[in-house]
């Protein structure tokens, strides 16, 4: 069985490898066109700057081609093409200050529950950018930067390793809470489907995983984190069978916050 796991294993990654170098092949030349613009841009505008003082007819034209150019790289989702090489000291300030305004704009964070893993925060940004990338380090940078500079969201870490973004106005207790009536509405609606003839050795109900990440739209691995919190915080309890792990409101922290 080991044999088989490691084979399989190898089999994955060389396919994995496959897909990216076929990536970096498509890539390759959509990228040497980004750099020919990007190279554009910079000129006319070091152009424009050095005739500040005597400006002519078709160097103004130049530099509005420049600024249409620009507007349809932003248009592509290129955030202003911004780069480490152009922003200096303050590039991990304004990828930050970036993030947090694409998160923000049409509700994304909120959309998806007050936070997102850094996988899908990391891939959904890079995909908006184009082909201009950031890395793995530069998103974490720029995270670390997000509460010094007030932003209203930060990285945070749970106990399992799981990071992800958060926006600071999150609240813990009023997501267990939530969980906490969810898992209720299932036993009641159990309950009423079973009859008054059911016995506590019948199906009554209780959320695992997969329903919460159903019901509230939110990745199945930020639901069980999620619902862990709310067992810890005394207001769901687990109870795990054959069939997996289902989490019921805990009687008791109901009784005390009544």
């Amino acid at each position: 069985n080991s044999a088989a796991n490691s084979g399989g294993f190898v089999s994955k990654k060389k396919s994995n490898q496959e897909d990216i170098d076929a990536f970096m092949r498509e890539a390759t030349p959509l990228l040497k066109v980004i750099k020919k613009y990007t190279s554009t841009i910079e000129r006319e505008r070091k152009a424009a700057a050095l005739s500040t003082y005597h400006v002519h007819k078709d160097t103004s034209k130049q530099h509005n081609d420049t600024e249409k150019l620009v507007a349809m790289l932003e248009n592509m989702g290129m955030a202003s093409a911004l780069s480490e090489k152009q922003s200096g000291s303050m590039y991990h300030k304004q990828l930050a200050r970036q993030i947090v305004d694409f998160l923000r704009h049409n509700d994304k964070l909120n959309k998806a529950g007050g936070m997102m893993t850094l996988t899908d925060v990391y891939c959904l940004f890079n995909r908006a950018r184009g082909t201009n990338m950031i890395s793995p380090d530069d998103l974490l940078k720029a995270l670390d930067l997000m509460k010094v500079l007030g932003l209203g969201m930060s990285r945070r870490s749970f106990k399992s390793g799981v990071l992800v973004i958060q926006d600071d106005a999150f609240d813990d207790e009023v997501m267990a809470k939530k969980l906490a009536n969810l898992a209720s509405s299932s036993m009641k609606q159990k309950s009423e489907s079973l009859g008054a003839g059911a016995s506590f050795t019948d199906d009554v109900g209780g959320i695992t995983v997969i329903d919460v990440s159903r019901t509230l739209k939110i990745p199945a691995l930020l639901a069980n984190e999620q619902l862990q919190s709310a067992e810890h915080m005394g207001w769901l309890c687990r109870d795990i069978t054959i069939e997996g792990i289902r989490y019921f409101p805990n009687l008791f922290q109901e009784a005390a916050s009544c």
